[in-house]
């Protein structure tokens, strides 16, 4: 059972992590809003100053939840700097001292609490609302489902076909003037483009696979000499007209699939890894996402269990100096964690060994500040 001084201890970390989140979201909107109020304005709905309040609110909501799931590591590492500090400039910790009580008996269980606690929130955030909301990512500020995006041509390596067209629609999961390209493992003799005014994605769903519905397709599928492979990918639509296409290549691949792989459900990210539709460097860039999220909560538990040394040195030169030292060695663990993403592209690492890099880079830190603590 956490004794009143740990209770109050946890209270007060959530406390300043709120506080924080508040201050990063304020700034990003105010900034944010000030340069792009125009694209607000330009889009109105009819419901005039109310119906332009509705579309900030809404844009900015969901950006938020984008921001906090990038945002909560440093977040979570500043707010046990401010904790550990106001604890020591109060006096706090020296009474527990005084009865013989360790400083990590007294400080680790409800901070590693309170940072367990965030990153269930992030885990939350994500899970739940982030991997079905990725397109919001790249919205346009009051575009509504008006926002497009030009396409960036991508193979689906299970069955070779070039998925290409003139934009997408994230928010409703359509290209316009889509152009399908069968090759001749699919398409029989020779290459077929298949051209549909509008093509809408479908995710998988129970027995159904997951792909593309062509609408008013040219040519039809009656005049294409499907392959046996291409029976398997290219399937009849109950209107004669419409071509569905089956592939798990969805529209967020199609445009800054990077960008948008992080936020992504554990589940979708172990699906595209799976898949065969995807091509082996998009697969490198989910596994380290993957592995990414396996040490986060270790990464974030050694940055809690490191700053109590830093903080509460048994030789303090001064509070201001214990802050700058403590600052510098979480942001050289957070920055490795950044710069562990560009390894892989280097050749420099593994997707899985870059990803695990910044936990190898902090535990030995760590172990070797322990003993400087204040007891």
């Amino acid at each position: 059972m956490f004794t009143t001084f740990e209770r109050q201890l946890f209270r007060q970390f959530l406390l300043v992590n709120g506080i924080y989140l508040c201050v990063i979201l304020g700034l990003f909107t105010i900034i944010d809003l000030f340069d792009n109020v125009d694209d607000f304005v330009n889009h109105p709905d009819g419901r005039g100053v109310l119906g332009l309040v509705i579309r900030i609110s809404s844009y900015y909501g969901r950006m938020g939840m984008f921001i906090f799931d990038s945002a909560a590591l440093p977040m979570i590492a500043i707010s046990a700097l401010t904790v550990l500090l106001l604890c020591k400039r109060r006096g706090q910790i020296k009474p527990f001292l005084s009865a013989g009580i360790p400083t990590y008996r007294v400080l680790v269980p409800p901070l590693l609490l309170g940072a367990g606690v965030m990153i269930g929130l992030k885990m939350a955030n994500r899970e739940l609302f982030l991997g079905n909301a990725v397109h919001h990512l790249h919205a346009s500020r009051g575009g509504g489902e008006k926002t497009l995006h030009m396409i960036a041509p991508r193979y689906d390596h299970a069955s070779q076909i070039l998925i290409d067209g003139w934009a997408v629609y994230p928010e409703s999961r359509t290209i316009e003037k889509a152009a399908f390209v069968l090759p001749p493992e699919v398409a029989g003799q020779d290459m077929v483009c298949l051209r549909a005014e509008k093509a809408t994605f479908y995710p998988r769903q129970g027995q159904r696979p997951s792909g593309w519905l062509l609408n008013q397709v040219h040519p039809p599928l009656s005049e294409i000499p499907l392959t046996e492979m291409g029976r398997m990918f290219v399937v009849a639509s109950r209107q004669p007209e419409n071509i569905f296409v089956v592939s798990d290549v969805s529209p967020d691949l199609i445009y800054k699939a990077k960008e948008s792989s992080s936020f992504l459900t554990t589940v979708q990210l172990v699906d595209r890894i799976q898949s065969p539709a995807i091509d082996r460097n998009t697969a490198r860039d989910l596994e380290f996402n993957l592995h990414s999220r396996v040490i986060e909560p270790f990464l974030t538990a050694l940055m809690v269990w490191l700053a109590i040394p830093v903080v509460l040195q048994k030789e303090s030169r001064g509070m201001i100096v214990n802050a700058g030292e403590c600052g510098f060695w979480l942001f050289l663990i957070i920055g490795s964690t950044y710069a562990a993403r560009f390894l892989p592209p280097l050749q420099v690492a593994e997707p899985v060994q870059a990803a695990w890099i910044p936990l190898f880079f902090a535990t030995p830190i760590t172990i070797w500040m322990l003993d400087r603590v204040e007891s």
